[in-house]
């Protein structure tokens, strides 16, 4: 069971805002991809309060199957492969004869296409393991202050907030046991996974000069800091965070943000607004990342991933110097 992490574009978009470089139109982006998460999370809850122990649950991947497709939900079990799609909407909706309308007001937007595409996918990756496999997908609702009317087929299992627990607790009841073992399957299935094919956003040199520099406090967001020996103090909130945790965070931050490019000392020295030596990044860069090129025009391999996805078990600890 993988946890769920916000995608590249989520977390770009995120680092864009802290530094003050957010365009109109990307905040409304990020507006909607944080409720878009907010409802996969408690979708998440949801699942592990009352799936079984016995099922796979995989989220938030890819999979290539005659092209690649998003997946935000799959759950494999003894009988069958389920797929979910999450919605965290808001609102009166409603669907008649093939069209969707919220609050009164129609909207062109078909609901159902991301589930759609992600069964059919799906099957075609499940034909070329075992055709006798099937798989099923619902459409989650799961906003409670989303209400749903419709006339007429669906096309799609829909499931609404207040029926999720009872359809989790019955939706593998159907006595029926694959034939290929659930590792075998998983195995399989996995072969098929893929990274997110389209690439995330990054700065371009324009953009990236109007950022604010500096360490970013992990605790208030601000950029006014005493840089003591083993640490860093926040003189807007007081926070301290061990130095070496400090500038390893920003440098994969920087990573996110610039992803199109590898890690050099310089460059970090000013995006951190010089207050980190030259020689410090260089240690950190060197304990923590691959190198590329060595001498004169150093630089080090970028995985363009936040400190804590990258470096999850990292601790810092250092001494109080008051």
């Amino acid at each position: 069971m993988n946890k769920r992490i916000k995608t590249m574009e989520h977390q770009w978009l995120e680092l864009m805002e802290a530094r003050g470089a957010l365009s109109a139109e990307d905040q409304r982006k990020l507006e909607a991809l944080e409720i878009g998460f907010a409802g996969e999370c408690a979708f998440d809850d949801w699942m592990d309060r009352y799936g079984e122990e016995q099922w796979r649950v995989y989220r938030d991947i890819w999979i290539d199957a005659g092209g690649p497709t998003q997946l935000d939900t799959m759950v494999v079990t003894e009988s069958t492969v389920f797929i979910f799609d999450v919605k965290n909407y808001s609102g009166d909706y409603t669907y008649m004869n093939g069209r969707w309308s919220v609050n009164g007001r129609p909207i062109i937007k078909d609901v159902f296409v991301q589930l759609k595409r992600s069964l059919e996918k799906v099957h075609l990756m499940l034909r070329q393991i075992d055709p006798v496999i099937q798989a099923e997908g619902s459409l989650v609702f799961i906003n409670e202050h989303f209400s749903f009317r419709t006339e007429g087929e669906l096309g799609a299992q829909v499931v609404m907030r207040h029926g999720l627990k009872k359809y989790l607790q019955t939706m593998d009841e159907s006595g029926v046991t694959m034939r290929m073992p659930i590792d075998m399957l998983c195995s399989r299935i996995e072969s098929f996974f893929i990274d997110n094919p389209y690439p995330p956003p990054a700065c371009d040199d324009d953009t990236y000069f109007s950022l604010k520099k500096g360490v970013c406090c992990c605790s208030c967001g601000g950029f006014r800091h005493a840089v003591m020996r083993y640490y860093l103090k926040c003189l807007e909130c007081g926070n301290q965070e061990a130095k070496e945790r400090a500038v390893l965070r920003s440098i994969c931050e920087y990573g996110v943000l610039r992803n199109d490019r590898n890690l050099k000392v310089r460059d970090i020295y000013f995006y951190l607004n010089k207050m980190i030596s030259e020689r410090h990044i260089q240690s950190i860069l060197s304990k923590y990342f691959s190198a590329v090129a060595r001498g004169r025009y150093a630089s080090y391999e970028n995985p363009g991933r936040l400190m804590k996805n990258l470096f999850p078990e990292i601790t810092c600890k250092f001494k109080n110097e008051g």
